[in-house]
């Protein structure tokens, strides 16, 4: 019996400004229901599953990489930032 390794959780951070606000947790927030799930699963994913390549996740160097959602409401393609040390 081969033995799997339990699956490790990235840390998900948001940013943070000076004034301890988090613009992409108030973004997220602004959203309807459905859009805040598909974009919650997908970085769920991201979390669980890293390393992650496209269509779901794309490097923007520096450890940035970029979180791409498709929304259910088809109104737009939602992306994210993520930092992977």
């Amino acid at each position: 019996m081969t033995d799997h390794p339990k699956p490790q959780k990235i840390p998900l951070i948001f940013y943070r400004t000076a004034a301890s606000g988090e613009p992409a947790k108030d973004w997220l927030k602004g959203l309807d229901e459905a859009e805040r799930h598909a974009i919650g699963k997908d970085l769920l994913r991201a979390q669980w599953r890293w390393p992650v390549g496209m269509p779901l996740c794309r490097p923007m160097g520096s450890g940035l990489w970029e979180i791409r959602t498709d929304l259910p409401t088809k109104r737009d393609r939602s992306r994210l930032a993520l930092h992977v040390s």
